[in-house]
């Protein structure tokens, strides 16, 4: 059979599949619109047709999204069987429901993605199909076992060619990242169906796909755990809202999108931080030693007056010393509540004991006079009643002790002894407040201490996310607060299931006497209305990933982390609450570490939360980086950690890396001239050193300025907005600047550098530093001994 024999047989296949997908969407729609046409009927019906019409919605977004490249892949078995694989089931309407494409997740398409010459699966031939629109283009075949006349077919390259993958790979770069489900590799495919239900890290170097590994792996958990996973939700977390955009069309392309996408900046609900961090305040916030500053911080908001003070109430002036209320204090602290919980406790022993004040301060005149008639001097006969009857009863107590709770000067005395805290406010009065830092900090030298201070608290950085979750468990939700929206909206489904639960047992036959037949159910034996109202919140308007996303104590079925080395020890604190069955797939690379406050280790980082009960997998293959700049990447890798293996490219490149020198003033116009040399079809990116530009600002102006009249449509951005990023040129400039910022300077060169899928240029105003001008002669050369 030739090529256009094996188009023409797949065109038939591809079109027969589009048009049992248009009558699924047809069928789909035409369901939907039946469910959002009722109105009326009983709850039970009313939470019905909402879970119909999340149901439909999500099926016609999943037959949407697999129009485009739905059929990519066929295995023919050795024993005859034909298996074609594509992004979704799909099955005939016959009395047999025939399959007619199997979903790329499905255990029978596996052997698309493992089988090899050594190791074929049961499969003798994988073909893969290139398509536009409703058309095939192409195929390649690769034979997996020797035909049976043991002649290779005409117009067939090779027995294990890898012509597809090497296709997408040369393919331009947009601005969104495509998924790779017709080409994942076998060593991605493991990592992907791993089994592993604790937490699995994915190690890998620049280009190795860890990131397109993450994505399928959350398609591939919501596939084969749907019910589970629909109800608790995933979480996605990237390392800035570029990145999250960037990937943000991948899970849809696959059919998914019930998905929570968060950076560590917007993890903690209703702020969103955009503040600038130094290096020492990142190295400083992202510590374990901000825990026990942060609880300093609460212990210090809970005072103690330094003398009596009195308070007023009815009239009547009572006395508070220190140790009373030190001991109102210690009391509190020992229920090991959150802050404003243990509020009660505090609150409740300085009532008990201005009560007891204020019931003596009425008893005891009034027990005085009676001992006085009583006496022998009084004539022996009292007339308040009987000397053994207590004046004051337990009600005439009880009101006395509200009178207390309600007095303002009471209220006030507690509200400034142990208010009621905020962790946006504690956080932003201790960030501004030299004496509040020293008065929690005060441990800590002077540097430290600095790093924490700024004018303006209330501008958080992503730094401060962590230590707002932290604060967040320290101190508790207000008990007596009105709560948020959602809590009054919460509020106000219960009252309705209590009505609804009313009406239900009133309307239940009511000449059943209590005693008489103790087995009938009524509505209130089956459910309560908090378990009534939260079966109604399942089936409201808003998704699992709805309610995930704005819930903070929300527990996730499983989560997902890129850039997973530069969390702090104060980021794992803060994920690690949102996955409390340690169900996680963290993606990461150790030597790309560039926060000063990221991690050296996995090891480190996970044995506080799982020990040793985690599985690592590593990625070991360069699918994005060509030989002429992976070249550059494993010199500076070697710098960064000398046993470090570099990931293997299996390309080999066009062009050389360019080593450009210039004149500062010259900068931006070179720039503009490489940005210049791309291809339209191509993207390109610019990357600057990291940290403010004011001391370059004029040169980082103009050369913005230049790139922008050349090209508009370049990416000029910071190295660290570049993580997870890949554009077909990346031009890095400075890059001894970005060596000489910080300790990690070598990190975030690698990071850059290791952008470029077919060219890099580097381009240093003045002269390349000993470092880069014995890489560049390496490179150029051949093999050298490299030296810092």
């Amino acid at each position: 059979m030739t090529e256009s024999d094996a188009v023409d047989e797949e065109q038939r296949h591809l079109g027969r599949l589009l048009d049992r997908l248009e009558e699924l969407r047809s069928d789909t729609r035409a369901r939907l619109d039946a469910v959002l046409r009722g109105t009326g009927g009983t709850p039970q019906a009313r939470s019905e047709r909402e879970s119909f019409a999340r149901l439909y919605s999500s099926e016609l977004a999943a037959y949407s999204a697999a129009n485009l490249g739905l059929y990519f892949g066929r295995l023919d078995m050795a024993d005859g069987e034909v298996r074609r694989i594509g992004r979704v089931g799909l099955r005939d309407d016959d009395e047999d429901l025939t399959p007619l494409l199997l979903d790329w997740r499905a255990d029978h398409s596996r052997p698309f993605y493992l089988a090899t010459t050594a190791r074929p699966e049961g499969a003798h031939r994988r073909r893969h199909l290139r398509t536009i629109g409703r058309r095939v283009i192409g195929v390649h075949d690769e034979f997996l076992t020797a035909p049976a006349d043991g002649e290779i077919p005409e117009d067939h390259d090779d027995v294990v060619g890898e012509s597809a993958l090497l296709e997408a790979l040369d393919s331009a770069r947009s601005a969104h990242m495509t998924d790779i489900v017709a080409t994942i590799q076998r060593e991605q495919d493991e990592i992907i169906r791993n089994p592993h239900a604790g937490v699995l890290v994915v190690q890998g170097g620049p280009g190795t796909g860890k990131t397109a590994v993450a994505l399928h792996r959350a398609a591939y958990l919501l596939y084969t755990h749907r019910r589970r996973l629909d109800r608790s939700g995933v979480l996605i977390v990237g390392p800035n809202a570029r990145f999250l955009d960037y990937i943000a069309r991948v899970l849809p392309s696959l059919g998914e999108s019930g998905v929570v996408l968060r950076t560590l900046a917007d993890l903690y609900p209703g702020v969103r931080a955009t503040g600038h961090e130094t290096l020492r305040g990142e190295e400083v916030k992202g510590s374990a030693d901000m825990v026990d500053i942060l609880k300093a911080a609460v212990r210090a908001r809970q005072f103690a007056p330094a003398s009596d003070v009195v308070v007023r109430c009815e009239g009547h002036d009572l006395v508070l010393t220190p140790a009373v209320v030190r001991a109102a204090r210690g009391r509190a602290r020992m229920t090991r509540r959150p802050h404003n919980q243990a509020r009660s406790t505090f609150q409740e022993k300085i009532v008990d004991a201005l009560t007891e004040q204020y019931v003596a301060a009425l008893t005891d005149p009034v027990g005085q006079a009676e001992d006085a008639a009583w006496s022998p001097a009084g004539g022996g006969v009292g007339d308040l009643g009987d000397p053994a009857r207590p004046l004051l009863d337990a009600d005439d107590r009880a009101a006395l002790r509200t009178e207390v709770e309600r007095a303002p000067e009471v209220l006030s005395a507690i509200d400034e002894w142990w208010p009621t805290l905020r962790p946006e406010r504690l956080l932003a009065d201790l960030l501004s407040s030299r004496e509040r830092i020293s008065e929690a900090a005060g441990d800590y030298v002077a540097e430290d201490q600095d790093a924490l201070f700024r004018e303006d608290g209330d501008a958080f950085s992503e730094a401060d996310v962590p230590l707002l979750d932290e604060l967040a468990e320290l101190l508790g939700e207000d008990p007596a607060a009105e709560g948020s929206d959602a809590d009054r909206a919460w509020a106000e489904q219960v009252r309705q299931a209590e009505e609804a639960l009313e009406i239900l047992t009133g309307s239940a036959v009511q000449d059943i006497e209590d005693d008489l037949d103790p087995e009938v159910l009524m509505a209130y034996d089956v459910v309560d209305a908090e378990a009534l109202a939260r079966r109604h919140s399942a089936d409201s308007d808003l998704t699992v990933a709805d309610r995930a996303g704005a819930d903070r104590t929300w527990a996730f079925g499983h989560v997902i982390v890129d850039e997973a080395q530069e969390l702090s020890v104060m980021a794992w604190r803060a994920l690690m609450r949102r996955s409390p069955n340690r169900w996680m797939t963290l993606v990461g690379d150790v030597a790309q570490t560039s926060s000063p406050a990221g991690i050296d280790s996995w090891h480190d980082a996970l044995s506080p939360y799982v020990d040793d009960r985690w599985l690592l997998c590593e990625l070991t293959v360069n699918y994005r980086t060509p030989e002429t700049v992976s070249a550059v990447a494993a010199r500076l890798l070697a710098q960064i950690d000398p046993r470090a293996t570099a990931p293997r490219p299996v390309r080999a490149g066009h062009r050389p890396v360019a080593w450009l020198e210039t004149e500062a003033r010259s900068l931006g116009r070179v720039v503009a001239e490489e940005v210049s040399l791309v291809p339209q079809d191509r993207a390109v990116a610019v990357l600057l050193p990291d940290g403010p530009e004011e001391q370059h600002a004029r040169e980082i102006a103009e050369l913005r300025q230049a790139v922008a009249e050349t090209r508009p449509d370049t990416s000029v951005l910071p190295l660290a907005l570049a993580k997870g990023l890949e554009f077909d040129v990346v031009v890095v400039v400075d890059p001894e600047r970005v060596l000489g910022r910080s300790p990690q300077g070598l990190q975030d060169l690698y990071v850059g550098a290791t952008r470029a899928t077919q060219e890099l240029v580097l381009v240093q105003p003045g002269r390349f530093g000993p470092l880069l001008s014995v890489i560049r002669e390496t490179v150029t050369d051949g093999p050298e001994e490299l030296t810092a």
